[in-house]
């Protein structure tokens, strides 16, 4: 009968791998335990780490989303305002053109209203030219050039990017994919307001007077013109709520002169141009509201997306810590059975490795 022995070697190489196992498993329970997470290298779990990675990468996302959607409802709750604005002012001036448009107001009453309504002029240059975020709101793609100014002649000329330009429009990724357009432009919403005198070229003037009170036509370049006046026409190109204010406080302008000259044909001719203006008023309060409708839907939509885009978050979350978190108790637990199994394994390879051949006789 023959038995088979467990040479010294191979009896202590036993007893150094099984130390080398509980001391990897007892120091893996312990770098656990210490950063909370199950995962802490590749190698502990090939297929969670790949897995915490593409997660990882998903949550990363979906906050750059959820940034991107946060400022552009402010954006557009700024945007709505401003429009509101807009409208209330517009308000205030089509009240007073009613007023002017009476008749019966003398001199001092019309210059006092065409002053009101040069102001609110003013105040919608204003709200044009607001910046959200260092970005000017109104000027389509030119977000970093003022849209409006009120030049030397008294026009209100708009430098942003036109509405007809498709060019203008902004965009910001809300979802993979899914991009929603946060903007429009100053002519769009505000419009604009040009008047001036062209001669039978194309050439296009714009009066002044000199020191004598003569009237006189440049050009944009300066050069006076030295032909007939007779042969220049007057022009207007406006639109919006800056042509309606500009056209209403033109026209009691108008009747203020011709009531000054008493000339009775051009203070009715004024009166007409005045009660036409109205007409803008209510054209351009309409076009706000489509745009703040329009806008209204796109910050809808952008709720909604706020709303899937928590719920993603919230999912995609609990799925990561699912993966990689620890479970305290249970992994305390393990842990003291690693650190009792490997203590364990010292003890006996320390009584093991100090036997000699006298213990067997």
């Amino acid at each position: 009968m023959y038995t088979d022995r467990i040479s010294t070697t191979a009896r202590y190489n036993l007893l150094i791998s099984d130390i080398h196992k509980n001391e990897a498993n007892y120091v893996k329970l312990t770098e656990q335990l210490s950063s909370g997470k199950k995962v802490n290298s590749i190698t502990d779990d090939p297929i969670a780490a790949v897995n915490i990675v593409n997660t990882s990468r998903q949550l990363d996302k979906i906050n750059t989303f959820n940034e991107n959607t946060q400022l552009a409802m402010e954006e557009l709750d700024t945007l709505d305002d401003l429009m509101e604005l807009a409208r209330g002012f517009l308000q205030q001036a089509w009240d007073k053109g009613l007023e002017a448009n009476n008749g019966t107001y003398g001199h001092s009453s019309l210059a006092a209203i065409k002053t009101e309504i040069d102001e609110i002029a003013k105040t919608m240059v204003d709200l044009a030219n607001t910046e959200f975020n260092d970005n000017f709101i109104f000027g389509g793609a030119n977000t970093k050039l003022t849209p409006y100014e009120i030049d030397e002649h008294g026009n209100i000329v708009y430098y942003g990017t036109p509405h007809d330009n498709p060019d203008y429009i902004r965009q910001t990724e809300v979802a993979d994919g899914v991009f929603e357009v946060i903007n429009t432009t100053g002519d769009k919403v505000f419009g604009y307001y040009e008047a001036f005198y062209e001669d039978p070229n194309g050439t296009k003037y714009y009066p002044q007077k000199d020191d004598a009170g003569n009237t006189k036509y440049y050009d944009a370049d300066g050069n006076e013109y030295t032909g007939d006046v007779a042969d220049l026409t007057f022009k207007e190109n406006s639109s919006g709520v800056m042509g309606a204010l500009k056209v209403l406080s033109n026209s009691i302008q108008e009747v203020l002169d011709a009531k000054d000259a008493g000339d009775a044909a051009a203070e009715a001719k004024g009166y007409e141009r005045m009660f036409s203006s109205l007409n803008m008023f209510s054209d351009s309060s309409n076009e706000i509201v489509n745009e703040q409708t329009k806008f209204g839907g796109v910050y809808n939509r952008l709720e909604m997306t706020t709303s899937t885009l928590e719920t993603n978050n919230e999912n995609l979350t609990g799925y990561l810590s699912s993966l990689q978190d620890v479970d305290i108790a249970s992994a305390t637990s393990k842990w003291l059975q690693a650190q009792y199994a490997y203590q364990a394994s010292l003890q006996v390879a320390s009584q093991t490795m100090n036997m000699s051949l006298l213990n067997y006789i």
